[in-house]
């Protein structure tokens, strides 16, 4: 017999759709014997496996799907019902949020290493380690270092003098933090993030060797501190601050490849995409969301809740709950206007050129019988 070509290769055993209806507290709606071997995007799905339905969905992942069954709420609920009248209805609160419990179920973590110290780690004087924490081959640990419990330091990761790490840390391998960095419970730094570097500082100034001028640098004396469930992406960068710490609030998500330079205080639950630079002495409040590659000057305050748009360029201070785009930056009504404006400038310069070709009309018609033109003459003392 051939294989169904609509089967999956899965290392788990099937899963009958009434067990995830009972897991998800789902009500369940169609066959409930259906097997389901893994999840999978609703255009891909095929009938051993699950999906979810959400409004934004495509159009052409309805239509096309093949899936055993899919996790839906009530605002999507006829959808399913008349579109995929065959598949097995998972009937949920938040479909989303409980397709993200399936993904765990199906795709559970690993269970952490035990190594404790390896032999092959280089770990400095007066190390301080707490319950169940590895130091993995290859990495490097300073002097008067403290890791709290449950910490991984991976390969290749280095931890310079007098660092202190809270609970349920993760470094990530290739990972860079200087000395005196504190980083908080739960933080989680990921590969080739360089933490507590110099800030970029210098003095320009006239040398007897160059008379012209030249950078000299300033050392920085602060440091950098990661509060609470912080995560910090894969080659993000966050420079120590000149005399205080930078400081990361208390769960701020960073992305990957972000700059953050030094003196900045981020507030608590800010979100940052990738490629976001942020200059020197900037604070941001709580809730504060910047999409990709947004850039912001120095010494500026991004209050609470505001949010900056993709590749927007912040040059000023931005109020509390403002929503700001473009470059430079400004508030969103205001740049919405201005690209709508930016559309029409094809059919306003057409229509630019054809005033200009109508006044040039009637300025030659002037000049061949000025008397026609000469405005009616107006007595003063009449009026």
């Amino acid at each position: 017999m051939s294989p169904d070509p609509y089967s999956s290769p899965s290392r788990f055993a099937p899963v009958p759709a009434h067990q995830l209806a009972r897991q998800l507290g789902a009500k369940l709606e169609g066959d409930p014997a259906r097997p389901i071997i893994s999840p999978a995007r609703l255009g891909t799905a095929t009938a051993d496996q699950v999906s979810f339905l959400a409004a934004s969905a495509a159009d052409s992942d309805i239509s096309s799907t093949c899936a055993g069954a899919v996790v839906v709420d009530e605002s999507c609920l006829a959808t399913a019902r008349e579109r995929m009248p065959d598949v097995v209805r998972l009937v949920v609160d938040d479909a989303p949020a409980a397709f993200l419990e399936i993904l765990a179920l199906f795709h559970p973590s690993p269970p952490r290493a035990s190594c404790g110290i390896s032999e092959r780690a280089c770990v400095g004087d007066e190390l301080v380690i707490g319950e169940a924490t590895n130091i993995h081959p290859g990495a490097t640990i300073g002097d008067r270092v403290t890791l709290g419990d449950r910490c991984d330091v991976h390969p290749g990761a280095v931890i310079g003098n007098d660092c202190q790490l809270g609970d349920d840390v993760v470094i990530h391998p290739g990972t860079v933090i200087y000395s005196e960095t504190t980083i908080g419970n739960r933080v989680i730094v990921h590969a080739n993030a360089v933490i507590g570097a110099d800030g970029f500082g210098y003095r320009f100034t006239p040398t007897d060797d160059t008379p012209g001028g030249k950078f000299i640098k300033i050392r920085h004396y602060g440091s950098v501190l990661l509060e609470d469930d912080v995560e910090i992406g894969a080659g993000t960068t966050i420079d120590r601050g000149m005399i205080d710490a930078t400081v990361i609030g208390t769960g701020t998500k960073i992305d990957d490849q972000v700059m953050v330079g030094h003196n900045c205080h981020i507030g608590p639950h800010n979100a940052f995409a990738s490629q976001v630079g942020i200059a020197g002495s900037t604070s941001t409040g709580a809730y504060v969301r910047f999409g990709g590659q947004v850039g912001v000057a120095d010494h500026l305050t991004i209050g609470t809740g505001a949010s900056v748009g993709a590749k927007a360029a912040v040059a000023r201070s931005i109020p509390d709950g403002e929503t700001q785009l473009g470059y430079p930056a400004g508030p969103e009504s205001e740049q919405l206007r201005i690209l709508i404006a930016q559309k029409r400038l094809p059919e306003l310069l057409k229509t630019v050129k054809t005033l200009v070709k109508r006044i040039d009309q009637l300025e030659a018609e002037q000049e061949n019988n000025p008397d026609s033109q000469q405005p009616p003459q107006i007595d003063p003392q009449a009026a």
